[in-house]
């Protein structure tokens, strides 16, 4: 299923979307995984400020352990002083530890559990002392010999006992304790130690213990009592030795009671010291193997961190080239199929191109293949029209003018309708006078409608102001159209122009333009067609009334163009209305009414002109209008002839066609330019693109009339370039009637009668016409020959299309068939050219036949016009 259809762009942009969230969350989840590894690792090499606090703590109970042992052995107070000084740094390295693990609960119980046993401890090492100094304050010494003194007698003494005692204190590490079980000389052994060392030494750990404790050093007391005995007599107070051997008894035995109650009480003291310094070593080395654990497994969550990390960018990295991968093969696809798209594009352009310009040829030839035989028709009947003529050959020559305008409207519609599809119909506003196409309107249709019996009516509003600027040539097609159309369907009644005012905002005006009749009108379900090209309301309207189902398409669209609307309103046997709004602007000056100009016999009289055509009626028609308005007229076939007549001598205007053999009307022109600077050149073409603006860009040519145009047209377009000569009166020159003689030869070659019907009585136009024909004809024949002779059948072929039209007219039976022949070639390529040699032949031979009796007519014409001429 296509999700995002064809469109290569929509991919790119939400491939590069997903590619732009896939990084974001991979940036993300690395960012998150890095922060989590940085700050285990952070944390791993990091020193461990709670291991290290607690061997601190270690150490400074093992130094208060030293320090009280040396008190008790030696009794000295610094001992004691420091042994106090290791408490209190003890009770500040525990408040450091319990802040140190205030967020674990546990932690800090155990913490405030070591507070409370060395609590206990000082007070129980505080008892001890005290116990210390009582024992230190006994005296059995001083006890007996007052007791002595007081039983003694005068008597000399023979005897005196002097004691001293002497202490030696060295350290010592604790021997390793054997785990295998006591023997009976272990236990002997273990008999004979001191009393002090029974009560300083160490109690082995368990077997089963982690981690054992720190090592202490244990201080040796060895104690050494040294007894003098001096003999010498002295003469004192004596007891009885009985006495004194009953107090001294008697001391002893009181002595060594306190002295073994006190010390009972010390070892129970030192017994509870012990035992609280194993409890707090215990939850020491607990601590130290929690924080060891913990430590263990900040280690494994930070491999785990790492793990996860090196995963997750191993998955985004597969996940992200996997991704690329296919998002590159879709878009090299994509760019595949766009590069065909665009090669079958850029074939299609080409196609189009090819046949926009093979339309444009088409129509070109098409207007110019028309409009030439147009021109020739309509200019000899406008010619004929100023002679005097019998009224059935008045009638003839109005039916002529009639159908000939009838086919040039065709044709333009045709011509105006390919020119809006190919965009190239410009649109040139100029100022117009409002009142002044309402009476182009009436003249043009009164005289219309009235033959068919209706009334044709025009009406202004009078809010409506004259003077406007718009495009009135195609104002006036449309309204023709209309018009037109109108008096064509309608048989009674009338047909009406109103033109009123819609709105108006400072210069724009919006103009509604309202045709209305009384006609057959047109069904309901037809209105939506009628504007469609080649369409009519009904088949059958074709076949009554004709026409060719252009008008209001072009119409519709030329209005359309000039940014109006056109519509229709119609009701079958009741009549049409089309309404046209359209903008238009205020013309900021008055347009005065033009004045149909005079057109005198002599008006250019003096002046030299050079006609360029390859139509030899077309040269002959313009040469005969020039000729009444006074100019020598010279005549040329091609481009050729032309700038060879131009380099012998000096013209005053050129006219040329555009289609010439050989070279452009466009080339011609420049070629003359350069030979002739001033010289103005002005172009007659068929060719309906001539009146594009940019059609003569580049070109040497000043002015253009389409042809088929008028005598009036082309006196207008020379006055542009020409300047008038005062209209002098002409002696009215009367037309010699035409000899009488035999209108066919005896030879039966060819005959005049369609010649003659077109110049009627005037022996002088047919004198030109034959003279044009004979030399036309020889210079073709001469071509046809040495085309043949080069084996060129295409242009041999042209030549004989050229050719066939006046042996047609001439009614030349002997010629026609043979150039059928050849003409077929432009028509059939694939003709057996074998046979087109012996084809020339026959048609060199009867040409050569027809025109040599020709001229010998035409010499007995120019003969008999001649003697009257004479004789008067």
């Amino acid at each position: 299923m296509k999700l995002f259809g064809d469109s290569i762009k929509a991919k790119v942009v939400i491939g590069f979307g997903l590619a732009l969230c896939m990084a974001v969350v991979a940036v993300f989840f690395t960012y998150t995984s890095f922060t989590r590894l940085l700050n285990s690792v952070d944390e791993l090499s990091q020193p461990n400020d709670k291991l290290t606090s607690l061997h601190h703590t270690l150490a400074t109970i093992s130094a208060a352990e030293s320090s009280i042992r040396a008190y008790t052995l030696t009794t000295q107070e610094q001992h004691f002083k420091s042994y106090l000084s290791h408490l209190d740094t003890i009770e500040n390295q525990l408040d450091t530890l319990r802040a140190m693990m205030r967020s674990d609960k546990a932690d800090v119980a155990q913490i405030d559990s070591i507070a409370v046993l060395l609590k206990k401890k000082q007070n129980s090492m505080q008892r001890y002392v005290a116990l210390k100094k009582e024992q230190q304050s006994l005296s059995p010494s001083d006890k007996a010999l007052r007791q002595i003194a007081s039983a003694a007698e005068s008597k000399p003494l023979s005897t005196t006992i002097k004691q001293h005692t002497t202490t030696t204190i060295s350290d010592r590490l604790p021997t390793e304790p054997d785990n295998s079980e006591n023997t009976p000389e272990q236990e002997s052994t273990d008999s004979k130690k001191g009393f002090l060392n029974k009560l300083f030494s160490r109690k082995d750990k368990p077997a089963q213990q982690a981690t054992r404790p720190p090592q202490v050093i244990i201080p040796e007391i060895n104690v050494t009592q040294e007894v003098k005995v001096d003999t010498n007599k002295v003469v004192a107070p004596v007891a009885q030795l009985a006495k004194v051997r009953r107090i001294l008894k008697n001391v002893k035995r009181e002595s060594e009671e306190k002295e073994a109650i006190l010390l009972a009480e010390e070892l129970a003291l030192l017994q509870q010291d012990k035992q609280i310094m194993d409890q707090i070593r215990t939850m020491m080395y607990s601590l130290q193997q929690h924080e060891q654990a913990q430590s263990q497994q900040n280690s494994a969550r930070a491999q785990r961190e790492a793990q996860k990390t090196s995963t997750i960018l191993l998955l985004m990295g597969i996940l992200g080239l996997v991704s690329g991968v296919a998002f590159i093969l879709v878009i090299l696809r994509d760019i595949t199929r766009s590069n065909n798209y665009k090669s079958s594009l850029i074939k299609a352009q080409k196609q189009t191109v090819q046949l926009a310009r093979a339309k444009e040829a088409f129509v070109a030839n098409m207007s110019h293949e028309m409009r030439t035989p147009l021109n020739v028709i309509l200019g000899f009947t406008e010619q004929m029209q100023y002679a005097r003529l019998q009224e059935q050959q008045q009638e003839h020559v109005q039916a002529i003018n009639s159908a000939g305008q009838h086919l040039l409207h065709i044709v333009n519609d045709v011509l105006d309708l390919s020119k809006i599809e190919a965009g190239k119909l410009n649109l040139s506003p100029v100022p117009f006078s409002l009142k002044q196409l309402v009476t182009e309107l009436e003249q043009a249709f009164t005289l219309k409608a009235s033959a068919k019996g209706i009334n044709f009516v025009c009406s202004v509003s009078d809010k409506m102001p004259d003077a406007l600027q718009g495009d009135v040539l195609r104002i006036k097609q449309i309204l023709f159209n209309l018009i037109d159309n109108a008096i064509k369907f309608t048989h009674e009644g009338h047909v009406e122009v109103a033109m009123s005012l819609k709105s108006i905002r400072r210069n724009r005006v919006t103009a509604c333009i309202e045709v209305t009749d009384t006609g057959i009108g047109i069904p309901k379900d037809r209105l939506q067609h009628v504007f469609e090209e080649f369409s009519q309301a009904d088949d059958s309207i074709l076949r009554k009334y004709g026409g060719t189902g252009l008008g209001l398409s072009i119409s519709k669209k030329l209005v359309e163009m000039q940014g109006g609307t056109l519509s229709v309103d119609s009701e079958a046997g009741k009549g049409t209305q089309f309404t046209i709004v359209l903008p238009l602007q205020v013309a900021r000056q008055n347009i005065s009414a033009p004045s149909k100009p005079i057109l005198a016999p002599s008006s250019f009289k003096g002046y030299s002109a050079l006609v360029i055509d390859d139509d030899a009626y077309s040269r002959t028609l313009a040469e005969l209008i020039l000729g009444k308005w006074g100019m020598q007229v010279s005549l040329a076939n091609d481009g050729h002839e032309a700038l060879e007549l131009v380099k012998k001598q000096k013209f005053d205007v050129v006219l040329t066609d555009l289609q010439l053999p050989g070279v452009s009307g466009k080339t011609v022109s420049r070629a003359i330019r350069k030979h002739d600077k001033q010289v103005p050149i002005l172009a007659l073409s068929a060719n309906i693109l001539s009146n594009d603006a940019d059609f003569f860009k580049g070109s040497a040519i000043t002015g253009h009339l389409l042809k088929p145009y008028k005598e009036e047209e082309l006196h207008q377009l020379l006055a542009t370039v020409l300047p008038i000569a005062p209209a002098a009166p002409a002696p009215e020159q009367s037309i010699k009637p035409a000899a009488k003689y035999s209108n066919t030869p005896p030879t039966q070659l060819y005959n005049l009668e369609e010649i003659r019907i077109f110049t009627g009585d005037d022996t002088h136009m047919l004198i030109m016409v034959l003279e044009l024909l004979v030399s036309e004809h020889e210079q073709s024949l001469e071509q046809l020959k040495a085309h043949a002779s080069a084996m060129e059948w295409d242009k041999a072929a042209a030549v004989a299309h050229k050719m066939i039209t006046g042996f047609r007219q001439l009614k030349a039976d002997t010629v026609v068939p043979h150039l059928a022949v050849l003409e077929d070639v432009l028509h059939t390529p694939d003709i057996d050219k074998t046979i087109l040699p012996g084809v020339v032949a026959k048609a060199e031979a009867s040409a050569v036949e027809v025109l040599k009796a020709l001229q010998e007519e035409l010499t007995s014409i120019k003969q008999a016009a001649e003697q009257p001429a004479t004789s008067h």
